[in-house]
């Protein structure tokens, strides 16, 4: 049997996602977050030392800092299985993986096929964006999910009785992702597509999604306006509460009224609305 090899990496959120982006072109076939960084998954044969270390110096990490280890195959189904917990967000929604089995009945049950450690609902900015969805009225609602990763806040909307939602992704494995992740939801009122923002033709959206990070969304703010209905709203993640002011100033200079904020271990959410 072909066993993996497991890589446990220590980086910041941000180099972490851009690494994993990478290694998960190189075949690397999982990620698990850590509060020190992530771990890798590859299987042992695929395994590249050379390309992986170019990879490691080129976000300034120490090949050497890097631990390894060695799983047999026949593990690796309990090695997911024990990494990836079911979330529970306050007592409406739940994240879970097919595995799980949970007794208890919640409003908005989530299934995630956990290949990825994006949008697995263990990241606390995916978290605060559920509990911001929750205080929306999303029935008959158009919405917009701006990098949908595994498609879980589409999914969400969904489930809340969006209309219709409209997401995008760079990444190549999220088109694979999403299409599974929807089917096993049974929704099927969600379209993606593959590209960045200035792929998406000029239309107006109710609500829109962007949970990716500080920079990002100071960049993209401006055509985010121009996607978004007046009176509009626009819920925001994957930042820490210490970029909200400058993100506040920027949204407010293109016309976005601050509403409110949430803060989990740091990470912060909000919202504004379109003046």
């Amino acid at each position: 049997m072909e066993a993996y090899f497991e890589f446990s990496i220590r980086c910041n959120s941000d180099i972490r996602d851009q690494l994993i982006a990478e290694l998960a072109e190189e075949a690397y076939e999982g990620f698990v977050e850590t509060d020190a960084g992530f771990s890798a998954y590859v299987l042992a044969p695929t395994f590249n030392r050379a390309v992986f270390e170019q990879l490691l110096l080129k976000y300034g990490i120490d090949p050497n800092s890097v631990a390894q280890s060695h799983i047999e195959q026949q593990n690796w189904n309990a090695q997911w299985e024990a990494a990836y917990e079911p979330i529970v967000i306050g007592e409406e929604v739940i994240v879970k993986a097919p595995f799980h089995l949970i007794g208890k009945e919640y409003p908005y049950e989530l299934l995630i096929q956990p290949k990825n450690t994006f949008g697995t609902g263990h990241h606390e900015t995916t978290q605060l964006m559920l509990q911001l969805m929750l205080q929306q009225n999303l029935q008959d609602k158009s919405v917009f999910d701006y990098g949908t990763g595994t498609g879980v806040l589409a999914i969400m909307a969904s489930k809340m009785e969006a209309k219709s939602i409209f997401c995008i992704d760079i990444d190549d494995w999220s088109a694979d992702n999403i299409l599974e992740n929807t089917a096993l939801n049974q929704v099927n009122n969600i379209h993606f597509q593959q590209g960045d923002l200035n792929s998406v033709q000029p239309q107006l959206f109710d609500v829109i999604l962007a949970n990716i990070n500080k920079n990002i969304l100071l960049y993209s703010f401006d055509q985010l306006s121009a996607l978004l209905t007046a009176g509009g709203s626009l819920l925001i993640s994957g930042f820490y509460e210490s970029d909200l002011a400058d993100l506040k100033t920027a949204a407010f200079n293109l016309g976005f009224h601050f509403k409110h904020h949430l803060v989990l271990n740091d990470w912060c959410a909000a919202q504004f609305v379109k003046s």
